[in-house]
């Protein structure tokens, strides 16, 4: 059974619980502060229901199924002012609902946004909502933490921008995501054969719902890796539960010269299920046209679903 973590439009700040905490995690403040607690006691649990937004819990969902979020990713998923922003993670950050890192940069280059994870708190209310215990969930802070290290951080953040960036021009054409998933769960989708970087449903007006998965290329795997990601697709996709819904699968690549090679393996093995773009989080290139216009990323002709 598949999770929802669909995204509806941001909340209006009068619908919205939140305290103004002077600081700006953005800006550089850290100032030690004393009411975040190094414990998550029993009793603060139980302070959490009175103060956390419906709006909270999706933030923090998301958190754990995405692995790692920017503040700039969450501001434009789920609010509409960037101080709000700010001010409303600050205090799930204080409540230990989240923490957050700043990844290292060369000599030169400023600093980076903060990147939020799921701290210990939150673990709890994810629990909950998936209907777990605690202990259930398989959720150590240690182990989330690592992902500030990880040479998998950047993969992250630009699959969860390209579903971010989708997300708000979904919106703005009158749609939604109204699902979205990470590896957490894409893993089992699957059956384990091949895990998608992520797994989204794309609702429009007057369209039939898409189902796309996901797979960021950064151009660093050989061609013969991606004939057999492909391979696995069409050995999966038949006896999964997305059989039924017969979902996309997107390859976006650095360059037009990936895709095209992408493209021409896709074609020798007759994937029709299979669409080619040309996407990187730094472009300023708009995603829907890609995927449901007459874009240069059409599906493989004359080619057939496994």
């Amino acid at each position: 059974m598949l999770r929802k973590t669909g995204h509806t439009p941001p909340e209006s700040p009068a619908n919205t619980r939140s305290r103004r905490s002077g600081s700006n995690p953005d800006k550089g403040d850290q100032r030690q502060d004393t009411s975040r607690p190094t414990r998550v006691t029993t009793k603060h649990l139980l302070t959490l229901a009175s103060r956390l937004t419906d709006r909270d819990r999706q933030i923090v969902i998301d958190c754990y199924e995405h692995t790692t979020l920017t503040t700039d990713q969450l501001t434009r998923l789920h609010f509409r002012h960037p101080n709000t922003a700010r001010e409303r993670l600050d205090v799930l950050y204080r409540l230990r609902m989240l923490d957050r890192f700043r990844p290292e940069v060369r000599l030169g280059e400023g600093s980076a946004p903060y990147h939020w994870i799921l701290d210990e708190a939150g673990a709890h209310v994810v629990a909950d909502e998936l209907g777990l215990d605690r202990e259930q969930l398989r959720w150590r802070h240690a182990t989330a933490a690592r992902v500030a290290v990880s040479s998998k951080l950047d993969h992250h953040v630009a699959t969860n921008e390209f579903f971010v960036r989708l997300a708000v021009e979904l919106r703005a054409a009158g749609g939604s995501l109204h699902e979205w998933y990470g590896e957490k769960t894409t893993s089992r989708l699957l059956g384990g054969i091949v895990t998608p970087d992520g797994y989204g449903v794309l609702h429009l007006p007057d369209r039939a719902p898409l189902h796309l998965l996901l797979e960021v290329d950064r151009g660093t795997e050989p061609l013969r890796r991606i004939r057999e990601k492909i391979d696995r697709y069409s050995k999966a996709l038949p006896r999964s539960e997305l059989a039924s819904v017969a979902p996309l699968v997107v390859f976006v690549a650095p360059t037009d010269r990936r895709a095209h090679s992408i493209r021409t393996t896709a074609a020798d093995k007759n994937a029709v299920w299979v669409k080619i773009a040309v996407w990187t989080q730094s472009g300023l290139r708009r995603l829907m046209p890609l995927l449901v216009g007459p874009a240069d990323a059409d599906p493989i002709p004359g080619s057939q679903r496994p």
